[in-house]
């Protein structure tokens, strides 16, 4: 009995593990310490840099109310990260170029959406919202 229990334990576990639902990381160009967004602001306003993840997301001092609310009702398992998040994570993103949305479908990970793709959709969340679940389609996926 306690053999059969077991048995039907680990594959359960097996079947949970194997789930379908990918996990998305949005991982901007900078790091979230004190030191990393003052960085990122001097940057920003002195030499022309930005992260277009940032862009899309914030306005000048915030959050968009926008990008809260479509990031809120993403049902399938995500991430916003800054760099330092990310490697506290472990998470590998040294081959893509940031800002980039990557998938794990438990295979490793793999580039959902570019920095270009996000440079062209423009700043707008909707835009950005759109042109995230026709990737989700190409790739076989779905995020309710």
């Amino acid at each position: 009995m306690l053999r059969l229990l077991l048995i039907l334990t680990l594959s359960l576990s097996s079947v949970c593990a194997q789930s379908n639902e990918p996990k998305i990381y949005f991982i901007y160009n900078a790091s979230g310490t004190l030191g990393g967004e003052l960085t990122y602001l001097y940057g920003k306003y002195f030499q022309d840099e930005h992260c277009e993840l940032c862009d899309i997301t914030h306005s000048a001092v915030s959050a968009k109310p926008e990008w809260k609310a479509w990031i809120s009702a993403l049902k399938c398992e995500n991430y916003v990260l800054h760099t330092n998040e990310a490697e506290e994570m472990n998470i590998d993103y040294s081959s893509f170029e940031l800002p980039v949305v990557l998938v794990d479908r438990g295979n490793g990970l793999e580039e959902l959406v570019t920095k270009k793709e996000m440079a062209d959709s423009g700043k707008g969340v909707e835009a950005f919202g759109a042109l995230f679940y026709r990737k989700l389609d190409q790739f076989g996926l779905s995020c309710p």
